[in-house]
């Protein structure tokens, strides 16, 4: 019997040993997990980065301009207006009116400067008003901010045969934006309530919600 309770004894201390040895592998292995899926998170911020960086760095190629590349550090908390803080100012040479891009798309235009910083009014805010041109059927209108509804291209001649699909582009008039700048995609196409002219609703080429990086054109 004394034997018998002393072999049961030493099964129980090695079942003790093994059970904590089992619990500190567990232990190791979710550690191991949440480093890996830090890992993973950060190399899918870095894609997602490269991939907006290549857009900016196509659209300057492509273009022959000068310009100031930028980080949206703030944007307006109220609501109530759709601004960005971006980390350039006089200092880089940035001036009241110039156009802010992203990807291969309008964002906005600088409305005001600091020594380091500059305020944008982005395309979709309500104060934003310029002329646009459909691509494929050459029809101008002016563009207008519709807040989180995107953008509205209103004075459309009735006649006119825009559809859903159709690319809108800067004209270049009236000397707020240089021509043949992307603005967005038409998603519908109504009558204005007056009945004497069309609108087309479009949906803006940049995404404002997810503004992180931009170019100056100066």
């Amino acid at each position: 019997m004394p034997l018998k309770i002393i072999s049961g004894s030493a099964y129980a201390l090695r079942d003790l040993a093994g059970f904590r040895e089992t619990l500190m592998e567990n232990k190791l292995l979710r550690e191991n997990i949440s480093n890996l899926e830090k890992e993973l998170l950060n190399l899918k911020e870095a894609r997602l980065e490269n991939e907006r960086l290549k857009k900016l760095l196509d659209f300057k190629e492509s273009e022959g301009r000068k310009f100031a590349p930028a980080l949206v550090i703030a944007k307006d908390p109220s609501g109530l207006n759709d601004t960005v803080i971006i980390d350039r100012g006089r200092k880089d040479k940035i001036e009241n009116g110039m156009i802010v891009i992203s990807g291969s798309g309008i964002a906005g235009r600088v409305i005001e400067t600091g020594w380091r910083i500059s305020r944008v009014l982005l395309v979709t805010d309500y104060d934003s008003v310029f002329s646009g041109v459909v691509e494929r059927t050459r029809d101008e209108g002016a563009v207008s901010g519709n807040m989180r509804a995107g953008l509205i291209m209103k004075y459309l001649d009735l006649g006119c045969d825009i559809k859903k699909g159709d690319k809108v582009i800067t004209s270049g008039l009236y000397g707020i934006f240089e021509k043949g700048i992307l603005i967005g995609e038409v998603i519908s196409v109504e009558a204005d309530y007056s009945g004497l002219y069309m609108n087309a609703i479009i949906k803006p080429e940049v995404d404002i919600r997810k503004l992180e990086e931009v170019l100056v054109v100066r």
